[in-house]
């Protein structure tokens, strides 16, 4: 009988062992380098990360103005800030009381507002275009050329600033949908009201289905 304990080897002396020796490469085998970013141009030491700073949120570090040159713009620019800001308060002004004068005695709020109180509101947009040359719109570039009201009288545009609505206001003079809470806005809501916005809910389905009731009010060909 066998012995099967764990003394037992694996090999019994009738059988054969042979040994395999792995010959010796005649070419050395190459060695790793030793900077692994030396391909993109780094040196010896690999990249560093920089240490992490506390950054002190009561430490201005404003660069300080100094020399000739950097007081020169200064007070070249500072007329020219100041010019800015009066045609800015003067353009809000006189776009607000012709607003006001257009909407004077106008009760009929249901259909478009008459021709000669258009006509007034050219004042409001003309003082838009000036508001927006006081922000630093000087020219503004059109590329193409919009399709006449009747072939497109929807206008779907991106709101990302408030830039947007200023210029379509001067360009088109459109009637906008708007939110309920736009009205309470101060000399807003007094422009919006002259553009005879519709008002929308957008959190009550109702109050969008009346939307585009209106819409197809104005526009009867959709």
């Amino acid at each position: 009988m066998e012995d099967h304990s764990l003394s037992t080897p694996f090999l019994s002396s009738d059988h054969t062992t042979i040994t395999i020796s792995t010959p010796t490469p005649t070419h050395p085998t190459p060695q790793p380098p030793t900077n692994l970013y030396s391909m993109l141009g780094v040196k010896n030491g690999g990249f560093l990360v920089p240490e992490t700073s506390i950054v002190d949120p009561f430490r201005n570090n404003t660069l300080k103005i100094e020399g000739v040159y950097e007081w020169l713009k200064i007070v070249v620019c500072l007329p020219i800030v100041v010019l800015r800001l009066v045609l800015l308060l003067v353009s809000l002004v006189v776009g607000y009381f012709s607003t006001l004068f257009a909407l004077y005695g106008w009760k009929d709020k249901d259909n478009p507002m008459p021709r000669w109180r258009c006509r007034i509101m050219w004042i409001t947009r003309f003082s838009a275009r000036c508001v927006l040359f006081s922000f630093g719109y000087q020219w503004i570039r059109r590329k193409g050329k919009p399709a006449p009201r009747e072939v497109a009288p929807i206008v779907v545009s991106n709101h990302v600033s408030y830039i947007e609505p200023i210029f379509f206001f001067y360009e088109l003079f459109p009637t906008i949908v708007a939110s309920e809470s736009h009205d309470s806005m101060p000399f807003v809501g007094t422009i919006i009201r002259a553009m005879q916005v519709i008002y929308v809910n957008r959190f009550s389905k109702p109050s969008r289905k009346q939307v585009l009731n209106e819409i197809k009010e104005c526009i009867p060909e959709l």
